[in-house]
């Protein structure tokens, strides 16, 4: 017959691990990129006795990660799209606020112009009104310099940022070639520590924030990551192999910049990059 103790034993074992994976999740509850995690708990092999067989109790297969590559899949695209605007709309915020302002605008300053040009028109000949109208006109000169100085910073601000977060992303994609690195030693995504397939996961979503990527994960969770709509040329991460981007900046269109992967070895443009903070 069925050894009862040896059934009481692996089920008293198997739900002393599953009250340790209900715990753990408890305590990772604010823990940023943790997914929450749950036991895989299988009937154990039988037990022919005679002419029947027997059950032997309970065995732990392992701990299962409670994942959706959809929904994740979905939440990078959000990140994208929600961290467009934010860049957008501060930069226009300070434009408004320059062009707008009541000590920057030239609004106030165009009004006074055109008055003593008005004035002026009615008696040319007064010296006072001349001298009036040349002080304002030299006003207007100095609000259009004035202006154009804060323009320049918003330009050499956002440049600077955009700057900074390609660096942003270029460490990103540093550390998940690392992560590959460490997933290569296994076949299938199941067998992989959960705790590396979080890193990777919150390392893609750091990424989206800063540009739409086009994510392609491996049977053993390696992923591979590419930016643009391009076919083949625009991958920045390929197993353990990362392929650094910059941005170059045209002199004679402020406007337009230009984002290049692998700048010193087989540099390629991506095109339509207008998502994530990066785009924005």
């Amino acid at each position: 017959m069925s050894d009862i103790l040896s059934i009481g034993g692996s089920a008293v074992a198997a739900y002393q691990k599953a009250l340790g994976t209900v715990s753990n999740n408890i305590a990772n509850l604010n823990t940023v990129g943790y997914s929450r995690q749950e036991l895989n708990l299988s009937a154990g092999p039988p037990q022919p006795v005679a002419n029947i067989y027997l059950g032997t109790g309970v065995a732990v297969d392992g701990t299962r990660r409670l994942y959706s590559e959809f929904a994740e899949s979905a939440l990078r695209s959000s990140y994208a799209a929600l961290n467009t605007q934010g860049p957008m709309a501060d930069y226009a915020n300070r434009i408004i606020d320059v062009i707008g302002s009541s000590k920057v605008g030239l609004a106030s300053t165009l009004d006074q112009f055109y008055a003593s040009a008005q004035s002026l028109s009615g008696n040319p000949s007064s010296i006072d009104l001349r001298s009036k109208f040349l002080r304002d006109a030299d006003g207007i000169a100095a609000g259009f310099r004035e202006i154009s100085g804060q323009l320049i910073t918003i330009e050499s601000d956002s440049k600077a940022e955009i700057q900074s977060e390609i660096g942003k992303l270029n460490e990103y994609s540093k550390q998940l070639a690392v992560v590959n690195v460490q997933l290569h030693g296994q076949k299938h995504s199941a067998s992989q520590p959960p705790q590396l397939l979080d890193q990777r996961d919150q390392l893609l979503r750091e990424m989206s924030k800063l540009t739409a990527i086009r994510v392609n994960t491996l049977e053993n969770g390696e992923v591979d990551v590419s930016l643009g709509n391009g076919g083949g040329k625009d991958g920045i991460v390929q197993g353990a192999e990362v392929r650094p981007i910059t941005a170059v900046f045209d002199v004679s269109s402020p406007s337009k910049v230009e984002i290049v992967i692998d700048p010193f070895g087989q540099p390629a443009s991506v095109p339509g990059m207008a998502s994530g903070s990066i785009g924005g």
